[in-house]
């Protein structure tokens, strides 16, 4: 089977790689490889409607079948001073990686303990020809904004996961070790449950898909 992860951001390509490892039957192919130019308004009233949209559009431009995504980070505690559903364009997303992350810091700036926690919700979507054939949404990831940059060499578009800190562990995601990482991804197995699933129901109904 041939799957377009349906992205060319480096971070989420590296997130969606994640979602099929294991699946060895599984071919994977990157957006960037591709000759398809895509511009999807991101305008849906939930993330899962977002990563619908995007796997939709794009699978139309390919026969491959298209796994794509949208994440939005919850920061309660800055209230109407952060979007949900539009966390790059709130941070500004014509900034550098660094200057993203600084730009959020300052925003905490004077929040302690508790206040300081965040989730991460994650929605895929599959899609072939156009024709959505599943989507899902869950909470994913749990853990704390830092409340400084552990130094300023971001790797590409991971801004936030250079201020994304587990006590357990005293690092940020970016700084986390094999065996840290692996117990991190415990919290995403719901999801990658559900979607593996789907991809086997696929396959079992229709072999040459």
């Amino acid at each position: 089977m041939d799957i377009l992860i349906g992205t060319k951001n480096n971070y989420k390509v590296d997130e969606l790689r994640f979602y099929l490892e294991d699946m060895k039957f599984i071919k994977v192919h990157l957006l960037r490889d591709q000759d398809i130019e895509v511009d999807i308004l991101e305008d849906g009233n939930t993330l899962e409607e977002n990563a619908q949209k995007k796997a939709i559009e794009i699978s139309k431009k390919t026969k491959f079948l298209v796994l794509a995504s949208d994440g939005g980070v919850d920061i309660p505690a800055l209230n109407q001073d952060w979007n949900f559903l539009k966390n790059e364009r709130t941070i500004g997303k014509e900034k550098s990686d660094v200057q993203k992350a600084e730009k959020l810091l300052k925003l905490m700036k004077g929040l302690d303990n508790e206040e300081r926690r965040v989730e991460f919700h994650h929605a895929l979507a599959l899609a072939k020809k156009g024709k959505l054939l599943w989507s899902n949404e869950k909470v994913v990831e749990r853990g704390y904004i830092a409340k400084k940059l552990p130094d300023k060499n971001i790797p590409e578009d991971k801004w936030l996961s250079h201020i994304w800190y587990y006590p357990e562990f005293g690092k940020v995601f970016n700084k986390l070790d094999e065996y840290e990482l692996g117990k991190v991804r415990e919290q995403s197995r719901e999801l990658k449950k559900s979607l593996q699933k789907k991809i086997k129901e696929i396959l079992d109904k229709y072999p040459v898909f």
